[in-house]
């Protein structure tokens, strides 16, 4: 693919530090935005939270004999390895906010663009959540 052809999915003056439900929390409430700020990162965390249980429970119900010489060892190296993997993610997650807001820190906001990036990785992992799949024809 072009550089001009994958520019054109890109969002223009995107940012991991902006969210736009953060961004109504500023609007509604100016400084005085904690407890906005802290309901909606509650409420991606608790979204985050369901899904990755869900697929936990998934996992962990599904039936490895559906694999092609599939063994209960199978199913359950694929849920050690999905544990593990959250386990890793959220220490990214607070690491890469942590880079990317960095610039920010001791001013005035830094709070909202921490929560802006912990929100959007939690969006985002939301969505990789989803696509991992026991049964691969649905992927």
């Amino acid at each position: 693919m072009s550089a001009s052809a994958m520019n054109s999915y890109a969002v223009p003056n995107s940012s991991i530090v902006k969210n736009r439900d953060i961004n109504a929390c500023i609007e509604k409430n100016g400084d005085n935005n904690s407890e906005c700020l802290s309901s909606v990162n509650k409420r991606t965390e608790h979204e985050l939270n369901a899904i990755y249980q869900d697929k936990l429970k998934e996992i962990s119900n599904y039936d490895f004999s559906q694999w092609w010489m599939g063994e209960k060892a199978q199913r359950e190296e694929m849920k050690k390895s999905f544990i593990r993997s959250q386990e890793l993610w959220l220490k990214y997650r607070q690491d890469y906010c942590k880079a990317a807001s960095a610039g920010a820190e001791g001013i005035d906001g830094y709070g909202a663009i921490a929560t802006s990036c912990q929100i959007n990785m939690g969006i985002r992992r939301i969505e990789e959540i989803r696509m991992v799949h026991p049964d691969l024809s649905e992927g």
